[in-house]
């Protein structure tokens, strides 16, 4: 009994193989079949979109259905380079309209090399815009240069953005080598603008506070303090050490920006004989005391007498502070 259930079992085993194997070549035949019909399908739609009856590109149906084949099948790059390139070299102008510009399969292809350049390398594409772009060298000053401006010089819109961030976060170019620090600025591009580079000093006499904040070591505080330092003299420094005068300010920080300031002549400086009692009073180098004693001299004395060495003669301001004056 146990022979023939063992038989049975095996005979029954042998049986489902048997389907299972049928099953498996009929699914691979089925799906074969599908292939070749999707296949046919695209070659004929291929040949139409390619080669209407308008269209003599100078191939025959049959070399345009081999390149479409090679095409497709993914033979290698260099063969689908190759098939391209003939087709452009050998496709013509259509005998349609005089308007349009190519041949069907010129324009595809055309779109299709479009395609590969768009996603090759962006440093390569951004380097032959430049190469093409008409570049322009003029004087500059990179703390006000526009964006504009520096597009004309040869960046791209968007190193020239970088640039203007770095000003608007309250950078500031205070050398030719500052601009060069700029990792938009390459070697070359810093070599053909340092000549061009002009970052004018600022004028201490008519800088206001934003002026006055671009300087090393200066803050709301000392920006402030320099302006009302400047006022009570009469609206104008005649030296940098002045800044020393002002309380707290040492040499350390006044030698942290001397050389990106300047003192030009105003046109009118601070005129003691025109002044009142009270901008007298708040010179720093009068006070209350002298000035009380120079609106006496100006009342008792003739106008020719009015003379610094005679306020020293008559007492009221020392040598010291008459010579800053």
């Amino acid at each position: 009994m146990k022979g023939k259930k063992a038989s049975a079992a095996a005979a029954s085993g042998a049986v489902a193989l048997i389907f299972l194997i049928l099953g498996f070549q009929a699914a691979i035949f089925t799906g074969n079949v599908f292939k070749f019909r999707q296949a046919a399908k695209a070659e004929a739609a291929m040949d139409d979109y390619y080669y209407d009856s308008d269209d003599s590109s100078g191939m025959s149906t049959d070399e345009v259905r081999k390149a479409n084949r090679a095409s497709s099948s993914g033979e290698g790059g260099v063969a689908q380079e190759s098939i391209f390139s003939t087709l452009l070299a050998t496709s013509t102008e259509p005998k349609g309209s005089p308007g349009e510009k190519g041949s069907a399969v010129r324009k595809a292809l055309e779109a299709s090399g479009q395609r590969e350049r768009d996603y090759s390398d962006s440093r390569t594409v951004i380097a032959e815009r430049t190469a093409r772009k008409t570049v322009e060298t003029f004087e500059f000053n990179p703390n006000t240069i526009t964006l504009e401006e520096l597009t004309r010089l040869g960046f791209s819109e968007r190193q020239a953005q970088v640039i203007l961030n770095y000003r608007d976060k309250g950078g500031r170019f205070r050398s030719e080598q500052d601009f060069a620090k700029m990792y938009v600025v390459d070697s070359a591009t810093f070599a053909r603008l340092e000549p061009y580079i002009r970052i004018p000093k600022l004028d201490l006499n008519a800088a206001d506070s934003e002026a006055l904040l671009s300087l090393r070591g200066i803050g709301p505080y000392y920006a402030s303090k320099i302006l009302d330092y400047r006022r009570r003299l009469g609206g104008s420094f005649t030296s940098l050490d002045q800044l020393l005068e002002i309380d707290g300010f040492d040499r350390k920080r006044l030698d942290g920006f001397r050389s990106d300031v300047e003192l030009r002549k105003p046109p009118k400086g601070f005129n003691i004989w025109e002044a009142t009692q009270a901008q007298l009073e708040a010179h720093p180098y009068i006070g209350t005391y002298a000035a009380k004693g120079i609106i006496r001299f100006k009342r008792t004395v003739d106008t020719l007498s009015w003379t610094l060495s005679n306020l020293v003669e008559a007492g009221i301001l020392s040598p010291e502070k008459a010579a800053k004056l």
